[in-house]
């Protein structure tokens, strides 16, 4: 009914037209606005899209029938028209476009059943003003009992509910037609990263938001530097938003504009502010903490250095300040872009990092280890003073980044090389105190200590690492008599080629002293100066050489194929004999000195051969006839590589010894004194140089 009246209001006739209440649906309307009240209490208000019965021709009370509010609307305008002219209607507009006539007179209603209506005569067309309305409707077809009009108040919230529905309407349309701006800008109570676009379009959003960061700053925190900033302005910052603000608003529904006056909707976009590559580059190379010249290096935690007498300990790394500038430079830009306040370096992780730290397992294994190594304390026998502890041995370790000790084996082979040097005597000259009172030189010969370097490095390798302390003799792969002092010690050989007079010596006594035979010096078959040992000795030996085979009843050998034996071919010893009668090289002695030097001397008993110039016989002994070699035998003066010499006997007069400088325990003569005592035989003292053995050849 509101819609009715909203349509009707339309018509400027019906401004004047006072219709009073709404009638309810069902009521006869005339020109007079009679009400008739429904004659039953209970009817059914019509909906508004329903057919709506309006009598306005009084003169014959024909009910008119419209097919919707339009018609009754229509009605409405005709009845003011009818007002206007005197209230004297038109039988034939009472048909208007949407209304036709009841078929019969007094029903007010609509009759559902099309079959049932006839056509209307000519006669119930005229009807007469005195014409009586009845009060009740006639009967429907099919017995039904027609609906009773509505009562007053039914037809006055009928207009209540059309008025609010023209009003929500009007409301729908308003709400819609202003919706339609916000395809265009944002809705309200928007906010982009945190700038607030409500109402804003997207290219003046963009501009709202560049002027939002204009004041931005980032804020660079670096170490052992002040803090620093990097501004907007200076790199020129700003968005850049393409056409992202655009579809943002294109999403929207025009719909939700009403409710967003009450919450608040927040958009975080990934899009990252632009810069000015060239100007921010500038300002990332003049900060602080990007001086290359400042930089401070990492330094990786390590064990300490050595302190007497202190354990070693682990010493904390240091960070530094070296910057990882490439790294830096990307992080403070992605800062700068995302607008973030400030970009901490340090935890950023951008500084070159020392690659070890403190607690390092391998790192505190191998300062244990090493305080282990501190610990050693070698003592080496002898007087060579060497002495090993950690005071030497700190210089000799470091970590091996495993967990263990690494050994500087350049300082372990120079160590090893001076302990031989300290030890080794072999083949070095050796100074005698000479039994005639002048102190000789000794040089070259075999004799003396030899380190065995390889393995004395392999034990003390072992050694120092498990922190050994001990008394240590090196491993020798020769030895002499004695470490202190003089290597031959006190009991030796001692051979005068000079002289041609021998001792020996027995614990420091002098046991033997006795003339000998040497090598034959005309023909070259010298008897070597050095110093040897006594390689091992023989009862019954032959001696073989070239044309001769000699057997002796006691063979020493010392220097190869030289040696001492006994000599029974011959008669004189001393003297010159040796300058063309001496031997193939040995030392020929006596029978009976030759005994008791095999009796006491030992293999190792160090032999000192060498000259004495001044101690030479001032005459020559002659050697004399010995009546019980045979003409086969080699005499002293023969070369047994000489057929001729071994085929006859030398013969000579016998001649006493001429007078020659004496020597200790010496007879005038210059052989053996007999007085001398052989004593007991003594220890072996050391291993010598290996000889021939007996029969291979030896030099008689």
């Amino acid at each position: 009914m509101d819609e009715l009246l909203g349509k009707a209001g339309e018509d400027p006739l019906i401004e004047d037209l006072d219709l009073g209440e709404a009638p309810a649906s069902g009521t006869r309307i005339t020109t007079e606005t009679e009400v008739q009240e429904p004659d039953t209490p209970d009817a059914v208000l019509p909906e508004d899209d329903e057919p709506i019965p309006v009598t306005v021709n009084e003169d014959n009370g024909d009910a008119l029938q419209w097919e919707s509010s339009d018609s009754a609307a229509a009605a409405l305008s005709h009845a003011a028209r009818v007002k206007a002219d005197d209230g004297v209607p038109e039988e034939k507009e009472a048909v208007w476009s949407g209304m036709k006539p009841e078929t019969e007179a007094d029903n007010f209603y609509v009759n559902t059943d099309t079959s049932a209506t006839e056509e209307p005569s000519e006669e119930d067309e005229t009807v007469t003003e005195s014409a009586a309305v009845p009060e009740k409707a006639a009967p429907l077809p099919h017995d039904e009992e027609p609906a009773l009009p509505p009562k007053r108040g039914s037809s006055a919230g009928k207009k209540i509910l059309l008025t609010a529905a023209v009003l929500l309407a009007v409301t729908a349309a308003s709400y819609t037609i202003y919706g339609q701006k916000y395809h265009r800008v944002f809705l309200p109570n928007t906010v982009i990263n945190g700038v607030d676009v409500s109402g804003k379009s997207a290219v003046d959003a963009e501009k709202l938001m560049n002027a939002g960061i204009a004041d931005y700053s980032l804020k660079v925190k670096s170490r052992e530097n002040a803090d620093a900033e990097i501004h907007a302005s200076d790199v020129d910052l700003h968005y850049d938003f393409g056409d992202t603000l655009s579809k943002l608003i294109s999403e929207q529904s025009i719909f939700s504009w009403g409710p967003r006056y009450f919450s608040r909707h927040e958009e975080t976009l990934d899009t990252m502010a632009k810069l000015d590559e060239t100007r921010f580059q500038a300002a990332v190379d003049a900060l602080p903490c990007f001086q290359a010249s400042a930089f401070k290096k990492p330094v990786d935690a390590h064990i300490s250095s050595y302190q007497s007498g202190q354990p070693f300990t682990v010493v904390k790394e240091e960070e530094g300040t070296e910057l990882k500038t490439e790294e830096a430079t990307e992080k403070i830009k992605e800062a700068v872009c995302t607008l973030q306040p400030e970009i901490d370096l340090d935890q950023e992780k951008l500084y070159t990092e020392p690659e070890i730290r403190a607690d390092n397992e391998a790192l505190v294994k191998s300062a244990a280890a090493m305080n282990q190594y501190l610990k050693t304390d070698i003592s080496y026998a002898g007087d060579s003073g060497i002495v090993l502890t950690g005071e030497q041995l700190h210089n000799w370790i470091s970590p091996d980044g495993k967990g263990g000790v690494k050994l500087d084996e350049s300082k372990l082979n120079e160590f090893i090389k001076n302990l031989a040097a300290k030890y080794d005597t072999y083949n070095k000259p050796k100074s005698l105190k000479s039994s005639w009172g002048a102190t000789v030189t000794v040089r070259s010969g075999s004799y003396g200590w030899k380190v065995n370097q390889d393995a004395e490095k392999s034990w003390l390798r072992e050694a120092i690492a498990s922190g050994t302390k001990t008394q240590r003799t090196p491993e020798f792969s020769q030895k002499a008599a004695s470490l202190n002092g003089s290597d031959f010690g006190s009991t030796y050989v001692e051979v005068n080629l000079s002289a041609q007079h021998l001792y020996f010596y027995k614990d420091g006594k002098q046991l033997i002293s006795s003339d000998f035979v040497s090598g034959n010096e005309a023909k070259g078959t010298v008897t070597h100066q050095g110093a040897y040992a006594i390689s091992y000795k023989q009862r019954n030996a032959t001696l073989r050489g070239q044309g001769y085979a000699a057997p002796v009843d006691y063979w020493m050998p010392f220097n190869n194929g030289e040696g001492f034996h006994d000599a029974p071919w011959r008669n004189a010893f001393g003297g010159s004999i040796y300058l063309t009668g001496g031997s193939h090289g040995c030392v020929n002695l006596p029978p009976a000195v030759a005994k008791t030097l095999f009796e006491n001397v030992t293999a190792g008993t160090p032999v000192l051969v060498y000259t004495l110039p001044g101690t030479e016989p001032k005459k020559p002994v002659q050697p004399q006839p010995n009546p019980a070699e045979s003409s086969s035998a080699a005499d002293a003066t023969a070369n047994p590589s000489d057929s001729s010499a071994a085929a006859a006997p030398t013969t000579a007069p016998a001649t006493k010894a001429t007078e020659a400088k004496k020597g200790p325990g010496e007879t005038e003569s210059g052989s053996p004194n007999p007085s001398i005592s052989t004593g007991a035989p003594q220890k072996k003292p050391g291993t010598g140089s290996v000889q021939p053995a007996p029969g291979d050849g030896g030099k008689r």
